[in-house]
């Protein structure tokens, strides 16, 4: 058979590039450096409508601190880049080759390091949203309620500012002092206790939070997104909470079209 077909340009070409080196993390006693890298996927730039620069997803990768895996959840956030939105999922540090906050200093790196690259990127540096799960959870909301302290910025792009305009943590451990943290239970950093009780980090002036939980998580109790849901409503930071009916820690009900829905309702309306 042979036949000519008209095709109707409905959905966007997608393009990644997977191993792109945004910082250096020092390694094996200091004597050597490990490359953190990011993976950058958007819409292709030629395709109808995605001329102008695109509003920008930080994404973060959960693992309890002691791993991690920027590209786990790439095939999930496909649907983000089908919106019209550019993502950068992001290496940190771990707890086998750093100390807290380096982890969160490895973030805020990177979030520079787009903004000074936004040309070549082709994202707008005003326009940047930061989410992540669980550990990522965490440390999104760290990220975004110091963005205007200029004490964890390191490595590069100090010109540069780590602020975000949003932040969407999934399950985030907000007062970990709090949680029933034990080696049978859940494997954490030996450092676990310097972590910092995000509800005292939240100030006026932070950016609008979206977080989401389930109520029958195993590992992050539902009160833990709750605390950080009060402490910002009592500081007048704009914030939404979904409470997922029967969703578990890192549940599939997360990832369902309906939820990122929701998430991309509140990046238009932050970002606009």
């Amino acid at each position: 058979m042979k036949k000519t077909i008209t095709v109707a340009l409905k959905d966007p070409a997608l393009t990644l590039a997977s191993k792109i080196v945004y910082g250096q993390r020092k390694a094996w006693g200091e004597l050597a450096y490990s490359p953190l890298h990011l993976s950058f996927m958007r819409p292709r730039s030629s395709d109808r409508g995605m001329k102008g620069p695109l509003p920008l997803i930080v994404w973060l990768c959960g693992g309890a601190f002691i791993e991690m895996d920027r590209n786990v959840w790439i095939p999930e956030l496909v649907w983000f880049a089908r919106q019209g939105y550019a993502v950068a999922s992001v290496d940190y540090s771990t707890s086998y080759r750093s100390r807290y906050p380096e982890n969160a200093e490895d973030i805020k790196l990177a979030i520079r390091y787009m903004k000074a690259h936004a040309a070549e990127f082709g994202i707008d540096p005003r326009r940047i949203a930061i989410m992540g799960e669980s550990a990522g959870g965490y440390l999104s909301a760290f990220c975004a309620l110091t963005g205007k302290d200029k004490g964890y910025d390191t490595g590069g792009h100090e010109d540069y500012s780590s602020e975000v305009q949003a932040a969407v943590p999934w399950y985030p451990p907000a007062r970990m002092a709090e949680m029933d943290i034990s080696p049978a239970k859940l494997i954490v950093p030996h450092d676990i206790a310097n972590y910092a009780d995000l509800t005292k980090l939240v100030k006026p002036g932070a950016p609008p939070f979206l977080i989401l939980h389930g109520n029958s998580d195993g590992l992050v109790p539902l009160s833990q997104g709750e605390l950080l849901y009060e402490a910002l409503e009592k500081e007048r930071v704009p914030v939404d909470m979904y409470i997922i009916e029967g969703a578990d820690h890192a549940d599939t009900a997360f990832l369902q079209t309906e939820v990122k829905e929701l998430i991309l309702e509140f990046l238009k309306k932050t970002m606009a």
